[in-house]
């Protein structure tokens, strides 16, 4: 009886580690059913060895996880290396400047901003320092790493220096230069032209400065002005690990990240050695880059389900707080590690100004929307409308919503060359009750204005973020009557 009762009460604990039965085929033989598939033991499963074929299952089985879930990790670095790789095709060199203020010149990046002209470069600091002179207040951008955490906020003019972190500081340094430093090699520049004429950004372009500490530029080419962009997203299928492979060979590899480097080395990837992934690896690695999309997804099309952070307003509300990281990406005890792979799926950059909520209303609040009141997908065939309380201030400066592609997470490319309505567009106009009525749609509605509607793509999917510049304090506070009602799906 003591001998049938440890039977069952093993049989139990198997079924609950592995969330189903455990069955045997023969009394030499113990077989596991999980989830991720079934395994044998010689003898039982808790005094036995895996037979050859389940040690095989097991190994494909823990890279099979181990590569998802560094997808996930690796989101924000794969990301900024693939936006870099998309400016070089786009004609631009290390240190050389990109100007980016039309439409179809923005078409590609991640969740751009349609409503100021960006200045946009990478540069390697490995070797030697450099040096940025912004000229004006008018020029506001910041550094990153390729981590895309913020090195420093570059919003007043004066001179910069960025050197590698742990290298010694030059002697040779220009007048009152402010000495930052980066844990990554490569660095990400960027800057928004906020003058309000064109021939005073030309200005203020020509007069910033990338260069060596000699003062020698980092790029003999001018700025570069390309006239349609391309996609920027993160690369599918081997071509993913192509590039987090780059990324690897290319930067330092930071502390908090020793564990992931070592589970990818089983799967080819190693920092010092060439990516030559055998049929195996490569097997699991297409397989499991399109799980880690798939996760990603999820996590970032459904934060309220997963991160509390992302809530906003009452229950039924569709819209999301979309910085879902921190600046700097650690939250509590751990790594910020959802919340980074949601924001950084569908967006670049990550700065304390966009956190309006969090910093009292400085700067601006980001909001994302990727439902209608029904809680469907916004498809791109059908109608919907979105009408917001004419007599709400949600932002002292403006507010914007901007509509943009599911499949690559870019402005929409549509034959009106505008992704966007709001305070800030010429020709909006209230309704006959004093509301703001925008209307979304593959085809302009009869009697709607030009100016209040965005022209969606048949058959795709798309979403909005609606930003607030100098948010209000009623809409910080998320007072009841500034919360961002939900789209109506028009039926």
């Amino acid at each position: 009886m003591k001998t049938l009762n440890k039977s069952i009460l093993s049989a139990m604990m198997i079924a609950v580690m592995s969330g189903c039965a455990a069955i045997g085929n023969n009394s030499n033989e113990h077989t596991v059913v999980t989830p991720s598939g079934e395994f044998t033991f010689d003898n039982s499963f808790e005094h036995g060895l895996p037979t050859e074929a389940s040690s095989k299952a097991l190994f494909d089985e823990i890279d099979y996880q181990r590569a998802s879930q560094a997808y996930i990790w690796a989101v924000p670095l794969v990301s900024n290396y693939a936006w870099k790789a998309a400016y070089a095709e786009m004609g631009a060199e290390d240190g050389q400047i990109t100007y980016v203020e039309s439409h179809k010149s923005k078409l590609g990046g991640l969740t751009y901003n349609t409503s100021t002209p960006y200045a946009i470069t990478w540069f390697n600091v490995e070797k030697e320092p450099v040096v940025i002179e912004v000229p004006t207040d008018e020029l506001r951008g910041a550094v990153h790493t390729m981590w895309q955490i913020g090195i420093s906020q570059m919003t007043k003019p004066g001179t910069y220096v960025i050197k590698a972190a742990g290298s010694e500081t030059p002697e040779n340094l220009p007048k009152d230069a402010v000495v930052l430093e980066s844990d990554t090699n490569y660095v990400f520049f960027g800057v928004r032209l906020m003058a309000k004429t064109e021939q005073q950004r030309m200005q203020d372009l020509e007069a910033l400065r990338i260069t060596r500490l000699d003062g020698s530029v980092l790029s003999d080419n001018p700025v570069n002005f390309p006239e349609v962009g391309i996609d920027a997203k993160h690369p599918r299928g081997m071509a993913f690990w192509d590039v987090l492979n780059e990324a690897i060979q290319a930067e330092p590899v930071a502390e908090r990240d020793r564990m992931m480097h070592d589970m990818l080395r089983p799967l080819g990837i190693e920092k010092g050695e060439a990516l030559s992934p055998n049929a195996r690896q490569t097997g699991i690695l297409n397989s499991a880059v399109v799980t880690g999309e798939a996760m990603v997804k999820n996590i970032d099309f459904n934060k309220t389900e997963r991160l509390p952070q992302s809530v906003y307003g009452p229950k039924g509300n569709t819209w999301e707080i979309a910085t879902a990281s921190t600046p700097d990406q650690n939250r509590d005890y751990g790594m910020d590690l959802d919340g980074r792979a949601a924001w950084f799926y569908e967006a670049v950059t990550n700065d304390i100004a966009m956190h309006g909520f969090e910093n009292g209303g400085w700067g601006q609040i980001y909001l994302d929307n990727y439902r209608d009141n029904d809680g469907n997908g916004l498809n791109g065939s059908e109608h919907y409308t979105l009408t917001l309380d004419g007599d709400v201030n949600f932002a002292d400066l403006f507010w914007t919503i901007t509509v943009y592609n599911v499949e690559n997470r870019a402005i929409i490319d549509n034959s009106i060359q505008r992704a966007d309505v709001g305070s800030n567009i010429p020709g909006t106009v209230k309704d006959e009750e004093g509301n703001y009525t925008f209307h979304f749609s593959p085809t302009k509605p009869d009697g709607v204005n030009a100016a209040n509607w965005v022209e969606t793509r048949p058959d795709e999917n798309w979403f909005v973020y609606f930003r607030a510049y100098s948010p209000s304090k009623a809409f910080v506070e998320q007072q009841p009557h500034t919360i961002v009602p939900n789209f109506q799906k028009v039926k």
